[in-house]
């Protein structure tokens, strides 16, 4: 194919690349992000990111309590006491989990409904999750409350409440958790509350202004669930449980598992988080999956339920992050021709062994980019299937344990699985099916890349770079000691000399001109310091004076982490300490909005730019980043320098 062919190819595969992605912008990108910022939605998830801690530290119990045994076959040898001691531990961490889950998701909605409120009139965050633990107590626990003549129970309630708050109260919990902070809300709103005279300390007065929410709270949830009692005999969650229960088989299916997978990378390929679009109405059937499957676990028998969080979305589905993208940075760094490419996977290698993808996603990017979408898509759909397979098939444990999604895939299936080996088979397959899949189109889009970097060099008049991929240069290293004939070896020979020749030519030529390149910033700087306004002066004395708090926020706090790190690297290096870095996950981060002077978005999360303004004190700076300069600063501390310095510039001015 002649230059010119190759260039209409390009232009034509870039104008077909422009429509798509003008149709996603337009058409189904505003309908996705109405769903993943909605705020019930996003107290969900929320709630869930509270709860987190407490169930894995349960899991770890568990896996004590239960693997040893399993492992050596024989229960007696493990002393009763000490399994006594750790299933106290467990059922008291991980069997209230429906008490701690409605906490998260009232406190969360809560936050929400008080940037609504004006400023002197707020709910009293601490006493919504007090009312909300109350009322899924109400709503929950059957029996008489009988009582004998001299005042004392005639029954014992522990065993109805601990059954009924862990897994399978979480369905309760998600009805209490998203109303009653609107029980809350309107009293306080409409100034409905008990008054005390002006003198009464504040903290007295408080006290008193959170009797009448969470009297009405209470009361209300106490009426609706007597009710269940009186009518049917059972609490409201055991009648909901009943009533659910035969949906929970059918979402344990190969389709269920394959669709939610789908349109999970479906909504990433377009810039929206996926996870917040379908996990919040899957969250009480994957808690409830895993406590069935930690039960039959612990009674010998085999844990078949496949739809749990981190076994059926990051450590199958979704191996490396959303896309299936772990096997991605290795391609581009031994596959791809182009600089761009190369670095992307550099850049992006350490990261994707963590779930952690962004890097690639938006570096290459992925994101919006057609040549992507069929891999994209494709991929966690035949990865959910194989894991689905494992299980059923050759009976590999589903998971018993609920391990941070942000640990290497292959250690997170070994250990959620009570160290099954058939896990680490499973986690091979898929990084073969992925690779072998994705390779056809990193090589496709490698090609549109390399173009557009030699029409640069050209435009710039810097030399052209040279697009030899690693895995090419192997190959001829190999093909000249390892070909049948000795004609095929000096001809491997003859390619691999002429590749070494041209690099060395294009190294000496990138020297003399990045030495000319030096020259010349150098000079320019001097010229910059000889003509230093009185502003950039001020501002200079304020930075040593000021201290300015910085929070970068991304939807998992995984590359928000990396690019605070990678500023807080600069501003050490140049003497600045007046600069307080600090990161945090989407959800996580309203705790730490109070002192912050620049709010910095990641690509993920800004749309939700509304919600941080509501937020954010006066004053306060937000920065959207795009996703190139975005990974850039993860990587780049001069460029994450840059960044901050261009908001703290106009806060200075304020």
């Amino acid at each position: 194919m002649t230059n010119k062919n190759k260039n209409s190819t390009v232009v034509e595969h870039k104008n077909k690349s422009q429509k798509v992605e003008a149709f996603l912008n337009n058409k189904v990108l505003p309908v996705l992000k109405v769903v993943s910022g909605n705020k019930y939605l996003r107290a969900l998830m929320e709630g869930f990111y509270v709860t987190l801690p407490i169930i894995v530290f349960s899991s770890i119990i568990g896996i004590i309590m239960w693997v040893p045994p399993a492992i050596k076959g024989d229960m007696s040898w493990y002393p009763l006491v000490m399994r006594q001691l750790l299933n106290r531990l467990y059922v008291l961490t991980m069997g209230l989990v429906s008490l701690w889950f409605v906490m998260g998701i009232s406190t969360s909605l809560a936050e929400k409904l008080n940037a609504e409120l004006p400023a002197g009139r707020k709910m009293n965050i601490m006493m919504v999750a007090f009312a909300a633990g109350s009322s899924i107590f109400l709503m929950s626990v059957t029996g008489s409350f009988a009582l004998t003549s001299d005042g004392l129970a005639t029954e014992n309630f522990a065993n109805i409440l601990i059954g009924n708050l862990g897994s399978q109260g979480m369905m309760t919990s998600i009805i209490v958790g998203l109303t009653l902070p609107w029980l809350f809300y309107i009293p306080v709103k409409y100034n409905w509350t008990i008054r005390l005279p002006k003198a009464v300390p504040q903290g007295v007065s408080q006290s008193f202004a959170d009797i009448v929410p969470y009297g009405l709270s209470v009361l209300v949830y106490w009426g609706f669930g007597y009710i269940f009692i009186g009518t049917l005999g059972v609490s409201f969650t055991d009648s909901l449980y009943q009533l659910f229960a035969p949906i929970f088989s059918g979402l344990d299916s190969y389709g269920f598992l394959a669709g939610v997978s789908l349109l999970t990378a479906m909504t990433w390929f377009i810039g929206v988080h996926g996870p917040s679009v379908t996990r919040p109405f899957l969250t009480p059937f994957m808690y409830s999956n895993l406590a069935n499957n930690q039960a039959l676990f612990a009674q010998g028998e085999h844990p078949h339920w496949a739809l749990t969080y981190e076994f059926s979305y990051d450590f199958s589905a979704t191996l490396g992050g959303t896309g299936a993208t772990f096997v991605i940075p290795f391609i581009f760094i031994v596959f791809a021709k182009s600089k761009q490419l190369k670095a992307v996977g550099i850049a992006s290698y350490i990261p994707v062994w963590f779930q952690v993808n962004e890097p690639a996603l938006f570096g290459a990017p992925m994101i919006l980019n057609p040549v992507y979408l069929l891999p994209f898509w494709i991929l966690p759909v035949i990865n959910v299937l194989l894991y689905k397979m494992f299980i059923d098939v050759f009976g590999m444990n589903a998971a018993i344990a609920d391990v941070p999604w942000s640990i290497p895939a292959v250690v997170g299936l070994l250990i959620g699985s009570a160290f099954d080996p058939l896990t680490i088979l499973l986690w091979i397959i898929m990084v073969t099916i992925d690779f072998f899949f994705y390779l056809p189109f990193v090589l496709i889009h490698d090609k549109m890349v390399m173009a557009d970097e030699v029409k640069t060099a050209e435009e710039k008049g810097i030399p052209q770079p040279l697009h030899y991929a690693i895995g090419t240069r192997v190959w001829y290293g190999i093909g000249k000691t390892m070909a049948p004939n000795k004609e095929k070896r000096l001809n491997y020979a003859t390619l691999g000399a002429e590749i070494t020749a041209d690099l060395k030519i294009e190294k000496e030529e990138k020297a003399v001109f990045k030495k000319e390149e030096k020259a010349r910033m150098a000079q320019e700087k001097l010229d910059k310091k000889s003509k230093v306004k009185p502003e950039t002066q001020e501002v200079q004395l304020k930075e040593k004076d000021d201290k300015i708090h910085v929070l970068v926020v991304c939807y998992g706090a995984g590359s928000s982490a990396m690019m605070a790190a990678s500023a807080q690297k600069a501003f050490k290096a140049k003497g600045m300490d007046n600069f307080v870095i600090d990161s945090a996950a989407y959800g996580a981060h309203l705790t730490k909005m109070s002192s912050a002077n620049i709010v910095i978005l990641s690509p993920q999360v800004k749309m939700y730019v509304e919600d941080f303004e509501k937020a954010i004190q006066p004053n306060t700076k937000i920065v959207i980043t795009n996703g190139k300069k975005y990974v850039d600063a993860t990587n780049n501390p001069e460029i994450a320098f840059d960044i901050i310095m261009d908001a703290a510039k106009e806060i200075i001015k304020k």
